[in-house]
C-alpha cells in the first residue's frame, strides 16, 4: 500500500512539473521575444523575471538557468539599476555550461556584451575590454563571424575611454578589413566612422573628406533625400569639415539638422564657431550660453569619478520594496505550502479509501481463483498418472534408440575432426602459396631491379626518385608486406625519412646507396637508422636495426 501511495504521489508531482515547465518556457521565451524587439522593460516585468529565475533555478537546464538570469538582467538594466544588472548578468555566466555541446554560446555572447555595455558607461575601460574580448570569444565559438568582428570593433569603446587613439586606429581598421573580406560593406563604413573625427580633430582634411565618403556611399544610412536614417553626429562631422574648407552658410545648414536630431552639444558647439567665423556677437552669446548648458548637462557622462560614485549608489527604496516583496512572497510560499500539504494529504485519504475497496475486491476474486486452480491442479495430477503409465511402456525403446542415435553421433564427430585437421593443412597450404604469390608479385613489379640500376653508378643525369615513385612503393609494401609496413608505420613519431629506410633495408639496399636514394650522406642515415631503432624497438643503435627488422620480414 505504501509503495503504491509513493508511486502515486511521484506520477502526481512529476505531471504537475512538467505542465508548470511548458508554462514557463513559454513565459520565458515571451520575455525573450520581447527582448530581442528592444521593448524597454519597467519594473511591471520584474515579477515575471524573478518568477522565472526561481522556477527555472530550481527544474532548468543550463541553458534556461542563463537565459533566466539574463532576462532578470535586462529588465534592471532598463530600469537603470547597473549593479543588479551586472550581479544578474554575472549569475548568468556562471550557470552556463561551455563544456555541453548544446551550451547557447550566442546568448552567453550576447551577456557579456550587455557586460561591455555597462562597464563602459560606468568609465570602467578595463572591465569593459575584458567582457567585450570574451563576448568576441564565444562568438567565434559559436561560428558567427560577423558578430565576433562586431564585438572586435566595440574595443574602441574602452580604448577611447582610455585616451589610447593609436589603438582605436588599429582596430577600426582591421574590423573594416575584415566586414569587406565578408562583403559586408554597410558594416564595414559604420567600424570606420570615427576616423571622421579623429581626422578633423588632428586638421587632415583629405582624410576627414576620405572617410565622409565612405560613410555617405557605403553605410546605407541615408534615404533618398541624402537625409541620415539614425544617429544626429554625422551632421556634426559634416559641418565641421564643411566649416574648415570655408563653407560657413553650408556648414551652419548641417549644425541644425544635428540640434533637430538631439545632438545638442557638438549641434551649437558647431554654431558658435560658424558665428565666430562671421563675426556676429548676438548669436556668439546667445550659442555660447546654449553650448554651455548642454556641456553641463553631460558633465556626468565625461566625469569619471562622479560617475563611479553615482554607479555605486543602490536606489534605498527601491531595494527597501524589493525586500517587503520578497517577505510577502515568502509568506504566500508558506501559506501555499500548508495548502498544499494539506490537499495532498485529502488526495491521499482518498486514494488510501479507494485502495482498500479495491483491495477487498481483489480478496473476493482471488480465493475464488484459488477454488478453480486446486480443481484444475487435481485434473493436472490424473493426467500426470495417465502419462506415467505410458511411458513406462515405452521406455525400453526409448533406450535402445538412443543408443543408436549416440553411435551415430560419435561417428560423425569422428569424420568431423579429420575434416577439420584437411582444412588447417590445406588453410596452411595456401597462406604459404599466398605468401609465395605475394612476395613473387612484389618482385615482378620490378622496383628492386629499377632502384639498384639507377643507384649502381652515379652520373650527371641521376635524377633521384619523385615523390610519386616513393609513394607508389609504399602502396606495394603495404599491399605486399602489411604486417611488415604496418610495423614501421605504428608509431606517431616515426617520419617519413625512417619509413623509406626501413623499406630500403628490406630491399637489401647498402647505407651508400641509401643515401644516394634520399638525397643525403652516411652520417643523416646513420642517425635516422637509430632514431627509428629507438623509436620502433627501444635500442639506441643503427647497428641493430636491420636485426629487429628481420622479424618482420615474412
Amino acid at each position: 500500500m505504501k509503495r503504491v501511495l509513493a508511486i502515486i504521489s511521484v506520477l502526481l508531482a512529476l505531471a504537475s512539473c512538467s505542465h508548470d515547465k511548458g508554462a514557463m518556457r513559454e513565459r520565458m521565451d515571451y520575455v525573450s521575444q520581447c527582448n530581442r524587439a528592444d521593448t524597454v522593460f519597467t519594473e511591471a516585468w520584474l515579477p515575471t523575471v524573478d518568477s522565472l529565475v526561481r522556477f527555472f533555478d530550481r527544474h532548468g537546464n543550463a541553458n534556461e538557468r542563463m537565459m533566466a538570469h539574463y532576462l532578470q538582467g535586462r529588465v534592471h538594466h532598463d530600469m537603470g539599476e547597473a549593479p543588479i544588472a551586472l550581479e544578474c548578468y554575472q549569475k548568468a555566466t556562471e550557470v552556463a555550461d561551455t563544456t555541453r555541446k548544446d551550451c547557447d554560446l550566442h546568448t552567453l555572447a550576447a551577456i557579456y556584451g550587455q557586460m561591455a555595455d555597462l562597464f563602459d558607461l560606468q568609465f570602467l575601460p578595463e572591465d569593459g575590454m575584458n567582457a567585450q574580448l570574451k563576448a568576441e570569444h564565444f562568438f567565434l565559438k559559436d561560428n558567427d563571424t560577423l558578430s565576433a568582428i562586431k564585438a572586435y570593433e566595440l574595443r574602441i569603446k574602452p580604448y577611447f575611454l582610455m585616451g589610447e587613439i593609436d589603438s582605436m586606429i588599429l582596430i577600426m581598421n582591421n574590423a573594416r578589413d575584415n566586414f569587406l573580406h565578408f562583403g559586408d560593406t554597410a558594416k564595414a563604413a559604420v567600424a570606420i566612422y570615427p576616423m571622421i573625427s579623429i581626422s578633423l580633430d588632428r586638421n587632415q582634411l583629405d582624410e576627414a573628406k576620405h572617410y565622409l565618403d565612405i560613410y555617405e556611399n557605403e553605410s546605407n544610412n541615408f534615404d533618398e533625400n541624402g537625409n541620415l536614417i539614425f544617429g544626429g553626429h554625422y551632421y556634426c562631422d559634416k559641418g565641421r569639415y564643411l566649416l574648415c574648407e570655408g563653407k560657413v552658410d553650408s556648414a551652419r545648414n548641417y549644425f541644425f539638422k544635428a540640434i533637430e536630431r538631439g545632438v545638442y552639444e557638438g549641434g551649437y558647439k558647431g554654431l558658435l564657431s560658424v558665428y565666430k567665423e562671421k563675426q556676429i556677437p548676438d548669436s556668439i552669446v546667445k550659442y555660447a550660453e546654449l553650448f554651455a548648458k548642454a556641456n553641463d548637462s553631460s558633465y556626468l557622462h565625461v566625469n569619471q569619478e562622479r560617475v563611479h560614485q553615482v554607479s555605486a549608489m543602490y536606489n534605498y527604496s527601491r531595494n527597501e520594496k524589493v525586500a517587503r516583496q520578497k517577505e510577502k512572497q515568502a509568506s504566500d510560499l508558506w501559506h501555499f505550502i500548508i495548502f498544499m500539504v494539506l490537499s495532498v494529504m485529502a488526495i491521499l485519504f482518498f486514494l488510501a479509501y479507494l485502495f482498500y475497496r479495491y483491495r477487498e475486491k481483489l480478496f473476493t476474486q482471488l480465493n475464488r481463483l484459488k477454488d478453480r486452480k486446486d480443481a484444475l491442479e487435481e485434473i493436472v495430477r490424473e493426467k500426470e498418472r495417465e502419462i506415467k503409465l505410458v511411458l513406462e511402456h515405452r521406455e525400453s525403446y526409448i533406450d535402445k534408440n538412443i543408443l543408436e542415435k549416440q553411435t551415430t553421433i560419435d561417428s560423425v564427430n569422428k569424420e568431423l575432426e579429420k575434416l577439420k585437421q584437411q582444412i588447417a593443412t590445406l588453410q596452411s597450404k595456401a597462406e604459404r602459396f599466398q605468401h609465395d604469390k605475394l612476395e613473387d608479385d612484389f618482385y615482378s613489379i620490378g622496383f628492386i631491379e629499377e632502384f639498384e640500376a639507377r643507384f649502381k653508378e652515379y652520373g650527371k643525369d641521376y635524377k633521384p626518385p619523385t615523390t610519386r615513385e616513393w609513394l607508389r612503393l609504399e602502396k606495394v609494401f603495404s599491399i605486399h608486406f602489411p604486417t611488415y609496413y604496418q610495423k614501421i608505420t605504428c608509431k606517431d613519431e616515426i617520419t617519413k625519412e625512417h619509413v623509406r629506410i626501413c623499406m630500403l633495408i628490406r630491399m637489401d639496399f647498402k647505407e651508400r646507396m641509401m643515401a644516394i636514394a634520399l638525397k643525403t650522406d652516411g652520417k643523416r642515415i646513420d642517425r635516422s637508422k637509430r632514431q627509428a631503432n629507438r623509436i620502433l624497438f627501444g635500442e639506441d643503435n643503427a647497428s641493430t636495426l636491420k636485426s629487429n627488422l628481420k622479424r618482420f620480414f615474412q
